[in-house]
């Protein structure tokens, strides 16, 4: 076979043959089983020197067509090698075959590892490794032939994988994962091969599993923020072991990123899902301990503000009591920002005790800035809806004499109206009769945000309160026909209380 290799080289003539017309020996080679390191850094380095394009293998297709298929100068033939032994320089004739490559022309764009396909033999012929057993004999079945017996429609990245030319969804091979040693870090970076990684994962017995772990456990921090590698990643947490998937998180906090790998959408993901597979309190008591620091910055951001909720919702008081006082230590800080308002409405919703009073006494404090705040105001309605008596009356006494501040806020003028509606009558009639002693109480009636003020009050005040309501508006109706806001009031008393105020020309 040797003799046939090197007569095809210097003859210029250079076939791959159909399945059929392979020779049993050549069938039969396997690599050398020898441990290997994957040089990513020498597969670029040979791959981009050997540049050939779909574009101008489809040319060499239609010119090969229209010649003699016999010529000498336009036999083509398709590298099919592995990354394994590009790598490792396997040697021996056996394990090379004839290939011709195009050199790389002048403006010719070059991927990440070069363009690899069919080229013209009017150029020098190399030698590359041939892994063989994951060629033709393993799907026939999957490859094109044509009418020379050249393999076509197919072509190699710079790890050895098969994709297809001029086709958008590759043809993946039936490899087992043994033979993916040294690549699967590459694969989970790529969006093709990822998924391809993700398929092989699903039903792995357990050496296989053990098998991509070490693969990926160095690395795993770096997948987790990779756009494709995040899904590798999470898979990877669903099948491994316990013991594994401490290990995964050991590798995660020693890199000191953790807080910043959950403020990024992938990384927040990733660790929620690892989140959800903690089965041992170590786990819990490990994370919770590294994630505790960052509780403010994670807080107030949009994706790790979904990690902090997981760690509410899911784990007990105990494992949340460094989480809970740096909240409360930062009660105002949170509870003014758009995410923050969410965490801190999750903490009074899921949490009693001590801790639960600590952060409510926070909110207490600043119950004033809070209110006219554009997010502060939500948590203060949230704590109004909880209908608790004594925190419900501790915020009554701060917001008293400021109720008519309020209503003419933007913000303000909502928990006012929240006030009115969660209260007991007593504490409902209390505000209102601030707000019609006040010597401008009838600007609410035309204000933009007072005008509902007025109507959640006409909506929950009785008797003599409602009838002074009334006559306010009887009194200045001519006003408020012709103002927007005026006009919203004296439909709300027709609609809801059947009250037609005639107006005064």
């Amino acid at each position: 076979m040797e003799k046939d290799l090197r007569d095809g080289v210097s003859s210029r003539s250079v076939s791959l043959g159909s399945p059929s017309s392979l020779s049993p020996s050549y069938e039969q080679l396997e690599p050398p089983q020898t441990s290997y390191c994957f040089d990513q850094a020498l597969l670029d380095s040979e791959f981009s020197r050997l540049s050939v394009s779909s574009s101008s293998y489809n040319n060499n297709r239609r010119r090969s067509s229209s010649s003699n298929s016999n010529s000498n100068s336009n036999n083509q033939a398709l590298y099919m090698g592995s990354g394994y032994d590009l790598a490792n320089g396997v040697g021996g004739v056996d394990h090379f075959m004839p290939c011709s490559f195009q050199p790389e022309r002048k403006n010719q764009r070059v991927g990440d590892f070069g363009h690899l396909g069919v080229a013209n033999t009017n150029f020098l012929e190399i030698f590359v490794p041939e892994r063989n057993q994951l060629r033709q004999r393993e799907y026939p079945n999957r490859l094109s032939w044509n009418g020379n017996g050249l393999v076509s429609d197919v072509s190699m990245n710079s790890c050895g994988l098969v994709d297809g030319l001029g086709s958008k969804k590759p043809r993946f091979p039936n490899w087992s994962l043994k033979d993916l040693r040294g690549m699967m870090l590459y694969m989970a970076q790529n969006q093709q091969w990822s998924r391809y990684l993700q398929c092989k994962m699903d039903g792995c017995t357990d050496e296989e599993k053990n098998l991509i772990f070490m693969e990926l456990i160095e690395h795993v921090g770096q997948l987790m923020l990779h756009p494709f590698g995040n899904y590798v990643a999470q898979k990877l947490v669903e099948i491994c072991s316990e013991h594994q998937r401490t290990q995964i998180l050991q590798k995660v906090i020693e890199t000191n990123y953790l807080v910043q790998m959950c403020l990024t959408n992938l990384g927040s993901r990733s660790i929620q899902k690892l989140l959800k597979h903690f089965t041992t309190q170590q786990q819990i008591s490990m994370f919770m301990y590294a994630l505790s620091p960052g509780t403010l910055a994670l807080s107030k951001d949009l994706n790790g503000q979904h990690v902090i909720q997981h760690c509410l919702m899911n784990f007990s008081d105990e494992d949340n009591m460094h989480l809970l006082n740096e909240v409360a230590n930062n009660c105002l800080k949170i509870a003014t920002d758009r995410s923050g308002c969410c965490v801190l409405q999750k903490c009074l919703k899921h949490y009693k005790g001590a801790l639960k009073e600590r952060v409510v006494a926070g909110i207490i404090a600043n119950a004033f800035l809070l209110a006219e705040d554009q997010y502060g105001n939500y948590v203060v309605q949230y704590l109004l809806e909880l209908r608790i008596p004594q925190v419900t009356e501790n915020l009554l006494r701060q917001f008293k004499g400021r109720y008519f501040i309020f209503s003419s806020n933007k913000f303000g003028s909502n928990v006012v109206e929240k006030c009115l509606v969660e209260t007991v009558e007593e504490h409902s009639s209390s505000i209102i009769i601030e707000l019609f002693t006040d010597p401008k109480c009838s600007m609410l009636l035309i204000d933009p945000y007072g005008n509902f003020v007025i109507q959640k009050a006409l909506l929950v005040s009785k008797g003599c309160i409602r009838n002074a309501l009334l006559e306010l508006i009887q009194s200045n109706s001519s006003m408020m026909t012709s103002n927007l806001y005026g006009r919203k009031v004296l439909t709300f008393c027709q609609k809801e209380l059947n009250i037609n105020f005639r107006t005064r020309r």
